[in-house]
């Protein structure tokens, strides 16, 4: 095998293990976020003049009418 060859050869695979690297690392990153958007949820809920409020997580911050709500709870809406 003359220098030529094994040039060419060895610039092949580093090329395409970057395009693979690229590819695989590029579709992990967006699953991470897409799993990180569905972890960190709230759900509200209206029945009336009362709001139900289900935090997924506990360090999400949900602040309404300029005060925090600290925990999942209901709060109840002045009409």
């Amino acid at each position: 095998m003359n220098k030529t060859t094994l040039l060419l050869v060895t610039l092949f695979c580093i090329t395409s293990s970057f395009f693979v690297g690229y590819y695989f690392g590029k579709s992990l990153s967006l699953q991470e976020i897409e799993d990180m958007k569905q972890s960190l949820q709230v759900s509200l809920h209206l029945h009336g003049n009362t709001l139900d409020v289900e935090k997924s997580h506990s360090d999400i911050r949900v602040i309404i009418d300029g005060k925090e709500l600290a925990e999942t709870g209901s709060i109840e809406l002045k009409k």
